[in-house]
Formats: C-alpha cells, structure tokens, sequence
C-alpha cells in the first residue's frame, strides 16, 4: 500500500500520509511523493480544495529521525532545500484552500506541513510541538515563520525553546487552529468544512491567498534561505549527534551545548 495515498472526491482532493507502523514519520521519497500529489491537486482544475490526512493514531511524527544521514554542510543544505522545503513550498504555494485534519501528536516537519496549510481541523486528542530542539537541532520547514505570525514572537520563541506539546484546546486558544471536533467526528467535519470551498470562487480565493503571503514580511523564500544557511552547521554539532542518538536508543538526550 502506497505511503502516500492521493485521491479525488468531488471537488476535493484527499491527501493522506499512509505510514502508521512509523506514526507517519516522513522518509525522503514520501516528502517527494507528498510534494508531487499537491503540485497534482494544484493543477488539476477539477479540484477545489485539498485535504492532508493521516491514518492511525498520530498525524505526523516528523522527519524520520532514523533515515537522517551523516552530511556535510553543503549536503545539508542540498537536502533540506530539495527535500524539506520545496515540500512546504508545495502545501503553502497550492492556489486552492489546504485544509489539514489533524489527530494524535503533530510535531516537527508535520507541524510545520499543518501550518503551511490554510486551516487546521484538529481531533480533541490532537497534541503540537515544534520538537527540534530535542534532537539537537534548530527549527527548519518554516516552523519558527509559522508559529511567528500565528502566535507573536513572545508564544513562539516560548514553543520553540522549550518544545512543549501543546493540547488542542490551548492550541484553538492560541490561534493556532480554526476547530477542534471529538476524534471520532474529525473525518466527516472536515469533510463539511472542506464542502464549503467546492463551490466558492476558486481563483478570487487563490489570489486573496496571494495577498496574504505578500502581506508577510520577510516572505516564506527569504525565511527559507536563511534556514538553508543556518541549520546545516547545526548539523555539525555534538548535541545534534546526541539527539539523533537518544532518540534511536530511547532515552533522554544529555546535551552540553557544544
């Protein structure tokens, strides 16, 4: 079965991470298959609004921790622009309101995919955290652009220093998210939710998504350089090698701040 299921309702294009043994931990070639189904719901006209889904009982763990090779930072930098952020730029540069429907832990690289979206539709069970300072690492995929506008910079440096999970009631009351439903009617409001926009203005709605993207100040490119210069040296670091193996021998990291 496909890690990355991608199909047409309607109007609505449902895009679901199909990885639950790993909590749908992202590898390499799921980020390329998940940035080709949304360039595929982008151009196809028939489609309306995009939904991102997940099966089992966690929406996305983030990067695969345990497919994270050793690289210098020149491969660093190469694979976080190919693999991390041309993906975001797929979710956050779709001309159709996204729609990410969210249950279990969302966390990392699937908190930052949830955030590029246009709304989020959370279970009541659904727990968030911008949880790269645990492996060492500094935020990447847009996180700390996200959180930023979402929360203010005071919440967000709070979320990203501390990587705390946050629940999907504080999460609603932070701004993060637009509904929190009980998990067991997360698919069918989603589906109401993603019903309104089959028949809206599709391309009034696409260039009011424009206005809001240049509204933002430095834009998601400029943001995403300066990350594709910053954590590649963070991936030299003897906490980024402490995290990645803690992590894999599952303990707590002891970090000296070398």
């Amino acid at each position: 079965m496909a890690e990355i299921e991608y199909r047409c309702e309607g109007a609505i294009a449902r895009i679901t991470l199909n990885r639950p043994e790993r909590k749908n931990a992202l590898a390499g070639a799921m980020r390329v298959e998940l940035r080709a189904a949304f360039d595929l719901a982008n151009e196809d006209d028939e489609v309306r609004v995009v939904v991102l889904d997940a099966t089992g009982e966690t929406f996305c763990a983030g990067a695969d921790v345990d497919r994270i090779e050793k690289r210098d930072p020149k491969g660093s930098r190469n694979n976080l622009q190919w693999n991390g952020h041309r993906l975001i730029r797929a979710i956050y540069n779709t001309e159709k309101p996204v729609i990410a429907s969210v249950q279990g832990a969302c966390v990392g690289l699937g908190l930052s995919m949830a955030m590029a979206s246009d709304f989020i539709i959370a279970a009541d069970d659904a727990r968030f955290s911008c949880i790269f300072a645990r492996r060492g690492l500094a935020p990447d995929t847009g996180a700390v652009f996200f959180l930023t506008r979402l929360l203010g910079q005071a919440k967000a440096r709070e979320l990203v220093y501390s990587t705390r999970f946050v629940s999907a009631p504080e999460a609603m009351d932070l701004g993060m998210l637009n509904r929190v439903v009980q998990r067991a009617d997360l698919a069918e409001a989603t589906r109401a939710f993603a019903e309104e926009y089959t028949t809206a203005p599709t391309y009034a709605i696409a260039m009011a998504k424009k206005m809001f993207q240049m509204a933002q100040t430095p834009s998601l490119d400029q943001f995403l350089e300066l990350e594709a210069l910053t954590q590649p040296g963070v991936h030299q670091t003897h906490d980024f090698n402490e995290g990645v193996t803690a992590f894999r021998e599952k303990r707590e990291a002891k970090f000296t701040g070398r």
